[in-house]
């Protein structure tokens, strides 16, 4: 029998009835007694990084880790009517400026499922979570391997690159799916994407195709600058400290997810496509107009009947799942539909759970790529990084003092930020 870390809700009573759940009372007889239970912030914190150390997380089966993160997700949501407001993120911005390149390179080297309280989200800071589970249909079974077969044991979550309460005129729609393993193998992620421009003000999240590559389309600057300084940091890392001699930043390669399977055994010779696109379910749109996208996910949880931990029997389509090895805009029509994504459990937004879970990047072991209609790679530099300071959105004394120089600012990033007046609004 597995024990699982159980988290009560702040807002919440103390112990919820145990009587049927044989799980939960093993756990408190054995582990929980009623004065550690979480009554405060501190608390919370502490059986947060209890769980990141914890056998079930780090050796149990796929879906045992799947409950023991869920279980932390769940216990600390949010009200509909009462999410944690969008906020600036001056300091995230003021981080992204002047990171270090080991900062940006955590993000593909970290296979850590919890990440430490003070870890700095830089992007994608608000976001949705759920339970669900890949299904790929009969005829493509044996299309590809590993994980690519299917799984019922997958924490997704939705996001948007750029906080709307700092920007509201580039609405970034992405996606996070973590899939577990047996064992003590790391979780696999996969991270999808439309473009880094984003789909301006309009607040549909799902208006467009996420895939496993991003768009720079060419006349649409916005994201270039940030990228640039991303994908910059990470080669100059790569050339100090990794054998390897330059990724892709923009694509994000599903190798990994074929190669690994549920039972946590390596696939020998795996068999996975180049592009992956996450479609919306026929029918599925929101409104266009600027609001707090995340009750239009936590909507959807609406006459589906949920157990006390928030597992529904039957759940809805999230995505359709297309591939191809030729990338499109159009995957309903140029690329074939092989799966869904299907929920297990209710949709719920956790602030916690938004800072301390963490989906790593993969990576793609090879120069960048010129891409037909995109900016061409030449672009990603530091003329760039400084060049679009409306990218940024903080104010000149939201960048003061640089912490990576203490004496007074004289960084070259910082200093060409400050030649092309940037930071002034």
């Amino acid at each position: 029998m597995t024990i699982t870390f159980v988290f009560t809700n702040l807002t919440q009573p103390a112990l919820a009835d145990t009587s049927t759940n044989p799980k939960q009372q093993l756990f408190n007889e054995l582990s929980l007694s009623s004065d550690q239970i979480a009554k405060t912030k501190d608390d919370l914190k502490q059986q947060i990084d209890d769980l990141s150390k914890a056998k079930d997380l780090r050796e149990g089966s796929a879906c045992d880790k799947l409950d023991a993160l869920w279980s932390v997700i769940y216990a600390t949501r949010e009200p509909a009517d009462n999410l944690v407001p969008f906020g600036q993120e001056k300091a995230e911005v003021k981080a992204f400026i002047v990171g270090t390149p080991h900062r940006f390179w955590n993000n593909f080297a970290s296979d850590s499922d919890i990440v430490p309280e003070d870890y700095m989200r830089l992007t994608h800071r608000h976001g949705a979570f759920v339970q669900a589970r890949l299904v790929i249909e009969p005829e493509f079974q044996k299309a590809y391997t590993g994980l690519l077969k299917g799984s019922d044991c997958v924490l997704g979550r939705f996001s948007v690159g750029v906080s709307p309460g700092r920007l509201t005129n580039r609405f970034i729609p992405g996606f996070a799916a973590k899939f577990f393993v047996d064992g003590k193998q790391a979780s696999q992620n996969l991270i999808v994407q439309n473009s880094v421009a984003g789909q301006g003000s309009n607040m549909n999240y799902y208006e467009n195709p996420l895939s496993n590559k991003l768009k720079f389309s060419e006349n649409k600057p916005e994201g270039i600058a940030a990228f640039s300084r991303f994908h910059n940091t990470i080669q100059e890392y790569l050339k100090e400290n990794s054998g390897l001699a330059m990724v892709d930043a923009r694509e994000l390669s599903v190798e990994h997810l074929a190669s690994a399977k549920l039972n946590g055994k390596k696939v020998t010779n795996p068999k996975f496509p180049r592009f992956i696109f996450l479609v919306a379910p026929e029918g599925r749109t929101f409104s266009t107009e600027i609001h707090d996208y995340r009750t239009d996910l936590l909507a959807l949880n609406a006459n589906i009947p949920a157990d006390k931990d928030g597992r529904v029997q039957k759940g809805i389509r999230l995505f359709d799942v297309y591939v191809a090895e030729k990338f499109t805009d159009n995957p309903k029509v140029e690329a074939k539909r092989i799966g869904y994504f299907e929920s297990k459990s209710q949709i719920v937004a956790s602030d916690t759970a938004d800072m301390r879970v963490f989906f790593q990047h993969s990576i793609t072991p090879r120069e960048a790529q010129d891409y037909p209609g995109e900016y061409p790679k030449s672009t990603y530099n530091d003329e760039s990084f400084t060049a679009l300071c409306s990218d940024f959105g903080a104010a000149l004394a939201d960048m003061q003092p640089n912490p990576q120089d203490p004496s007074g600012n004289t960084s070259v990033f910082f200093q060409n930020y400050l030649k092309r007046n940037c930071g002034k609004s």
